[in-house]
């Protein structure tokens, strides 16, 4: 993970902004996500106004609303493993996993890695096309 941040900088840095990669879900953290939760991505109905009224956010090429699921991962740490949640944007015209229950072992399915340049540096962001339930086996019984 650090070492894609770091050739993210590196590619931001360049003439062209690159802001945004594919990233292989399961080549990347090796195992199912565990669903934690799914909420309406919220926004300022005024972006130029701060206290303007919260509303949920919508694609702007008409593909529905915004939704943020979070989703944990495994992430290694030098010899270490290390739960990390990701903030996903989806974008359906219903509420998304719908039917999946917190807890539950999950697939990203076209997850992409944003970066977005700030005043005081970069956000990182997380996008999917979908989220799916899978099935985990059980450890094998010690003998």
């Amino acid at each position: 993970m650090a070492v894609l941040m770091w050739l993210l900088l590196m590619l931001v840095s360049a003439v062209a902004m690159i802001d945004r990669v594919v990233v292989d879900f399961v080549k990347t953290f090796g195992r199912p996500g565990i669903f934690l939760a799914v909420e309406p991505k919220m926004e300022r109905a005024d972006r130029n106004d701060p206290n303007s009224q919260q509303v949920q956010a919508r694609d702007k090429n008409g593909g529905g609303f915004k939704w943020t699921a979070t989703v944990a991962v495994v992430v290694k740490s030098f010899d270490r493993e290390k739960y990390e949640n990701l903030s996903i944007t989806l974008t359906s015209p219903t509420p998304p996993c719908a039917n999946i229950a917190p807890g539950t072992p999950v697939m990203i399915d076209g997850l992409e890695q944003g970066l977005m340049k700030q005043s005081n540096g970069f956000s990182q962001f997380w996008s999917a096309a979908g989220i799916r339930q899978v099935a985990t086996q059980a450890p094998a019984a010690a003998r």
